[in-house]
């Protein structure tokens, strides 16, 4: 009996142990689940603080604007992620689409400029009318009145975003795109620095450049060209030298291609020191 009682004491005392354990075992678990839930209730930050709406980003937002005649033009837009910042319009060249200044978008978002990149009625994404009739690209005297059309409607959805300071906003156009970039520009002294790659005195015989770089002459005007590339080569030369001007100023490289081919060889370079210049915060 006495060796039956032992026994018995040991099993009680290994159950108390055991019962110890598994409380203590309760207690911690409760207490760990409870850290997290501290933690993460004093950093939350409510998504429409004003931090959340600064943070950068590095998301690409693909936007739809609405021409004035109806066109949906579709574009890529990079916001800068801080209040007050310059803003970019890239204009693509002929049978090309936004994507060709992918690259460098990124690359201006990453230096503080919000970005936006259209796709030209016609191409890309944006052949459709708000009624589903699709657009074609043309070179009449209307498609380019529509076209200009299309680069005001850009400006104004720029000027819409939160984060873009209305008063810092500049055009980057290649080819044809230039022209519609300076001839826009020429007659809105409210975008102020305008870069042309590969621009061409005259593209489709109704784009005439040389009366709006003339006129347009409160702004910062950067052309580019390559010798490869003849006929904006020298159109990069008669364009900057028929009028002394600081605010004028080119960079014709030994060979590079034609519009944003121009990249390749460092216009990427060129133009993001040109635009932190022009559109720095004065």
């Amino acid at each position: 009996m006495v060796e039956k009682s032992g026994v018995c004491k040991e099993i009680n005392l290994i159950r108390n142990r055991l019962s110890l354990i598994l409380l203590l075992s309760l207690a911690m678990s409760a207490c760990a689940g409870k850290v997290p839930n501290v933690s993460n209730a004093g950093n939350a930050v409510p998504a429409n603080s004003a931090s959340s709406a600064t943070a950068p980003t590095d998301a690409v937002q693909t936007v739809t604007i609405d021409s004035p005649d109806g066109v949906k033009l579709v574009g890529s837009l990079l916001d800068s992620g801080k209040p007050n910042s310059p803003a970019l319009l890239l204009l693509h060249q002929w049978q090309s689409d936004r994507h060709s200044y992918d690259e460098f978008a990124k690359r201006m978002q990453a230096k503080g400029f919000t970005v936006l990149s259209i796709d030209g009625r016609g191409f890309g994404e944006s052949t459709k009318k708000a009624d589903g009739t699709t657009v074609s690209a043309g070179r009449s005297d209307a498609d380019v009145k529509a076209m200009l059309g299309d680069v005001g409607a850009a400006i104004d959805f720029l000027k819409k975003q939160k984060n873009v300071d209305g008063a810092r906003i500049g055009i980057v156009g290649a080819s044809y795109g230039s022209s519609l970039a300076i001839i826009y520009a020429a007659d809105h002294p409210d975008i102020k620095a305008v870069a042309l790659l590969s621009p061409g005195l005259n593209y489709f015989g109704n784009m005439p450049v040389a009366p709006a770089v003339e006129k347009d002459v409160e702004n910062d005007l950067l052309l580019f060209a390559a010798e490869d590339d003849k006929e904006s080569a020298d159109a990069v030369r008669k364009l900057t030298s028929e009028k002394s001007d600081s605010r004028r100023s080119q960079k014709i490289y030994p060979s590079g291609g034609h519009g944003t081919a121009l990249f390749k060889v460092g216009a990427g370079d060129e133009l993001e020191k040109f635009f932190t210049e022009s559109l720095r915060k004065k």
